[in-house]
């Protein structure tokens, strides 16, 4: 699997066509993992805050 679709023009230079949507779902699952850890971070947090507020 190659990440970069590779082309060339017109003078025989190699150049970057676009990138392979075989990572599309990666990027989106890790976004949705940060999001995802945020939230269970400020959780954490608030409770921590919570418990020593009294």
């Amino acid at each position: 699997m190659s990440i970069f679709r590779m082309g060339h023009d017109e003078w025989g230079r190699q150049l970057v066509n676009g990138l392979s949507w075989n990572l599309l779902p990666v990027a989106f699952w890790a976004g949705v993992a940060v999001i995802m850890g945020h939230l269970v971070v400020r959780t954490l947090a608030a409770r921590r805050r919570r418990r020593r507020e009294g």
